[in-house]
């Protein structure tokens, strides 16, 4: 089970055979850092019918799916071996499972698995509505097999369940084989390689998520709940490494350049600074002229320079140019200088 194995059984003649199964493909839905879960609005309203529980009523589940599916490969004696860590579980511990490096066969690390009874009830009269077993490893939930006894109590139940699990901080959903309904969910599917190295992973780092139920909660509550909006960070920090695009542009830095940077022209309060894709402004000329101060631009408009070339200086001995009576310059700026008058 902590390497990625389904465990189920098989039978030949009277004896019974364990036979761990690993699907090429496997219908997963992303539950964190953004979730895919779907709820429908119909199912959010046919909550308010239900309680959910967690590890309340183990043989009655297996019960229920015995009765809805026949004994199939519930076995006895697997069903034996799940009561056990299904107990330890309730205990607080789960199995242990040895982590090996796959080179050395050298032990790494400790996993936990925990196997859980998932207990859907009628809100009304009490009456066990459905339930699924289940088991995790580190962050990722599998789901084994389930039944309902009354109409809806599937649906909401995947969604409650599905609510609960984000919020215990479970990161994917296990959900199998790949069937329409679970497509409908928001799973996907999944290769096997992608898929074990998700399990390989999650096995060490999430080792302390447990799915958690205090006492039975309404599945209307659960299929409310929503997680919290991840933190403004880099896009790295949120998505998972190997969704990562090779090359791909994480975070925008600062020139890199030796000179100093250019101070922006200010904008009016109601324009966009639109630079995405301009060069960096060239510093002026290290001449020994004088710079001319630009033309202040009224607050709304916007400073249109994207191909335009840089503006050329003036010679070094500028002529100062004669006041008019308002206090304004002379525009002449092809005219020749006026020659001054003789003396009389």
């Amino acid at each position: 089970m902590s390497e990625g194995f389904l465990p189920i059984a098989t039978r030949a003649g009277t004896r019974g055979y364990l036979l761990p199964k690993l699907h090429v493909e496997r219908c997963v839905l992303r539950l964190s850092p953004e979730s895919d879960l779907h709820v429908g609005r119909s199912t959010r309203k046919k909550g308010r019918r239900f309680l959910l529980s967690v590890n309340e009523r183990f043989d009655a589940v297996v019960a229920g799916c015995h009765r809805q599916h026949g004994e199939n490969w519930l076995y006895p004696q697997i069903v034996n071996a799940f009561r056990l860590i299904h107990q330890r579980t309730r205990e607080g511990s789960g199995v242990n499972a040895m982590v090996l490096n796959p080179e050395t066969l050298e032990p790494l690390d400790v996993s936990s698995v925990r196997l859980y009874s998932i207990e859907v009830w009628n809100a009304e009269t009490g009456a066990l509505a459905g339930g699924e077993l289940g088991y995790s490893v580190g962050g990722i939930y599998s789901s084994l097999t389930g039944f309902s006894n009354e109409d809806n109590a599937g649906s909401v139940q995947l969604g409650a369940l599905g609510k609960l699990l984000m919020e215990c901080g479970f990161r994917y959903w296990d959900l199998g084989m790949g069937m329409e309904y679970k497509t409908k969910l928001g799973a996907e599917m999944m290769r096997r390689s992608d898929f074990l190295d998700r399990v390989h992973r999650t096995r060490v780092e999430d080792k302390r998520v447990v799915l958690r139920c205090d006492g039975r909660r309404s599945a209307k509550e659960l299929i409310d709940y929503k997680a919290p909006r991840p933190e403004l960070r880099p896009a790295a920090a949120r998505a998972d490494v190997d969704q990562i695009p090779n090359g791909a542009e994480i975070e925008d830095g600062n020139p890199q350049g030796g000179g100093q940077e250019l101070e922006q022209p200010q904008q009016g309060s109601g324009s966009q600074q639109r630079h995405h894709s301009r060069p960096m402004a060239q510093p002026p000329p290290q001449g020994g002229g004088q710079e001319l101060d630009q033309p202040q631009q009224d607050n709304r408009s916007q400073l249109r320079h994207h191909n335009r070339p840089m503006a050329q200086h003036q010679p070094q001995h500028e002529l100062k140019q004669p006041q008019l009576d308002n206090g304004s310059p002379k525009r002449h700026y092809n005219r020749p200088v006026a020659q001054p008058q003789p003396q009389q």
